[in-house]
């Protein structure tokens, strides 16, 4: 048994010592996942560091008999959390990317995410269970176990445990192969904006040259339903098409159907919804990452470099609003409907 909470309380320590350095080594990210399941924005840059310190300080307190205890007590309560947080999530839909392990491992929510952590919930509990006052020291009891070993048991165990670590490398490449090459920068500044038509949320179709009709400079997002950046910024998305009105028109350029869209669209009131069918404008544009955003001026041509993440989203509208001028009087005005705010083109 003691070798079982050897081994248990060692990979407990790993797994929150890599998950630990690999979120305080990417904060951007932290601080996107950690509103993504619905932490206050204003609190999210705190969580962000807090949360990766605790991990940190949850597997060094697993290494030492005297803290073996509390430590396993604080990753019991640490990954509670987190399945309710994921349980939450994934009853809302929502299937953003976990950020579990930074940038090393990140994938979207969903069942196995977890299950992995009621495993390692699980992993805590024996050690609680083991109590306080028997937590032998860790590199003894390993060291005195593998002692023990016949020769070929400790060849079986080498063999193992050396076909295991080969397994994740190749895994670990495979993935990397399969990585997408590096998004392009997007359409220089100054060259025509590809024009398009798309079906609106609400009915009809929609082009970019209706759009530039209203007067003034376009931005576009393009979104996905099941982004999780993107879901998180709708909602200032639809402050910004309220606040900004007179100065920008705001356009979402997402995938799939209606159906696919309903629960961002009316949770959000988001207006100037275009759906892609695939992401065949996204190409046109450069911007198949989501969040991405472009401007484009009155006259169609592209007015900024891609905007990718929520955070350069948000630096590229607040530059725009601060250095446009008022928009001139005679420009047209139409109120906006929660699909796409102007009249659409007729279905045919």
């Amino acid at each position: 048994m003691a070798l079982v909470v050897a081994l248990v309380r060692l990979i407990l320590s790993l797994v929150f010592g890599v998950a630990g350095i690999t979120k305080l080594t990417d904060q951007k990210g932290t601080r996107e996942a950690v509103m993504n399941f619905g932490a206050p924005k204003a609190a999210a840059a705190s969580i962000a560091v807090v949360l990766p310190l605790l991990e940190l300080a949850i597997a060094i307190g697993l290494l030492f008999s005297a803290t073996t205890w509390l430590s396993a007590l604080a990753a019991l309560v640490v990954l509670a959390i987190f399945v309710v947080a994921i349980s939450i999530n994934l009853a809302q839909g929502k299937s953003h990317e976990c950020h579990c392990f930074g940038q090393i491992y990140s994938r979207p929510l969903g069942w196995s995410t977890l299950v992995r952590n009621v495993l390692f919930g699980l992993a805590a509990g024996i050690v609680i269970w083991n109590g306080p006052e028997f937590q032998p020291p860790l590199a003894s009891t390993i060291s005195h176990a593998i002692a023990s070993l016949s020769t070929w048991q400790l060849v079986i165990l080498i063999m193992g445990v050396m076909a295991a670590t080969g397994f994740l490398l190749q895994r670990r490449q495979s993935t990397s192969a399969e990585q997408p090459p590096a998004p392009p920068t997007g359409l220089p500044i100054g060259s025509p904006a590809p024009d398009f038509e798309l079906p609106n949320y609400d009915g009809g179709r929609t082009s970019l040259a209706q759009l530039r009709t209203l007067g003034k400079p376009v931005l576009l997002i393009f979104t996905s339903p099941k982004c999780g950046p993107c879901i998180s910024l709708f909602k200032e998305i639809r402050d910004w098409q309220t606040a900004h009105d007179d100065q920008l028109t705001i356009a979402l350029l997402t995938f799939g159907t209606i159906k696919d869209n309903f629960v961002n669209v009316a949770r959000n009131s988001l207006g100037y919804v275009l759906l892609q069918e695939k992401n065949e404008i996204s190409i046109l544009y450069g911007a198949i990452p989501t969040p991405t955003g472009v401007l484009i001026d009155t006259d169609g041509q592209i007015l900024s470099n891609l905007a990718l993440g929520g955070d350069e989203i948000r630096t590229l509208l607040k530059s725009h609003v601060e250095n446009s001028t008022t928009a001139p009087k005679n420009a047209p005005t139409t109120s906006r409907t929660q699909g796409t705010g102007i009249h659409p083109t007729p279905a045919t």
